[in-house]
């Protein structure tokens, strides 16, 4: 496949992806894969004028990237799903501020892989679940390139516990992750949270509803701001959500 992107400020980027799939027994898939993709800058990275620690630069490129991935799906039972993806990437151009400008530069590099599952326990229960690790580095500093965690966790139950109602528990754990260089903060502490929700499906005539509680256990869980801002983001804390929704 071909993407052709033509934008009246920056110009035209043509980025493609290719994929090579392969069926090597009746249950096992491998696939080869390579792609590009693009970050364009935004209005302000562009055209900011009034901001005196942020100017725009009118002749920023793309941000861009190059992956290539290898991976196998297993169908190791009927009832048993596993997956396994090998990565590498690497992203140039990328926009950052440089004595107060918004230019490109420097380049990183990101190796990793990722594994997931999907077993149905029982006719009307299943688990599934996914781990990446991933080693992103500056290529210029050979620095952690920051702001993203290493290691990442994700597991869900469903169990459909009589007919027309389900119930999920999704846990979704997050490593610690490094700081920007020159950013003296400790690393950002990880946070495992747990959402829960209780929903309907055509249980009764016309209607469904939903009710979800978000980070159950109201977790103190920050993601990765500037260091102008030290206390970092604070994610939501324990949240309630009531969905209906009527079908005619």
């Amino acid at each position: 496949g071909v993407r052709v992107n033509y934008y009246s400020d920056i110009g035209k980027t043509i980025n493609n992806r290719l994929a090579l799939v392969s069926d090597e027994a009746y249950n096992l898939t491998a696939k080869l894969m390579y792609g590009s993709a693009f970050r364009p800058p935004v209005f302000n990275e562009l055209y900011i004028i009034n901001n005196p620690v942020a100017i725009g630069t009118a002749t920023l490129k793309p941000e861009t990237m190059q992956t290539t991935e290898a991976a196998l799906s297993w169908q190791a039972t009927p009832k048993l799903q596993l997956g396994i993806n090998i990565f590498h990437y690497e992203m140039s151009n990328i926009i950052q501020l440089v004595n107060l400008n918004y230019m490109n530069t420097g380049k990183q590099i990101g190796n990793g892989l990722e594994f997931e599952s999907t077993w149905d326990v029982m006719p009307l229960v299943r688990l599934s679940g996914n781990y990446s690790y991933q080693k992103s580095n500056d290529d210029a500093t050979h620095h952690d390139a920051g702001n993203s965690p290493q290691h990442h966790g994700y597991v869900r139950a469903d169990w459909r516990f009589m007919p027309g109602w389900a119930v999920n528990t999704q846990l979704n754990v997050v490593g610690t992750r490094q700081r920007l260089l020159g950013d003296i903060r400790a690393p950002l502490a990880g946070y495992n949270m747990v959402d829960f929700t209780l929903r309907t499906d055509n249980a009764i005539k016309h209607w469904d509803f939903t009710a979800s509680v978000r980070n159950l256990f109201d977790v103190n869980a920050r993601e990765p701001a500037p260091a102008s801002i030290p206390n970092d983001f604070p994610m939501p804390g324990r949240s309630f959500y009531l969905q209906a929704v009527y079908k005619f």
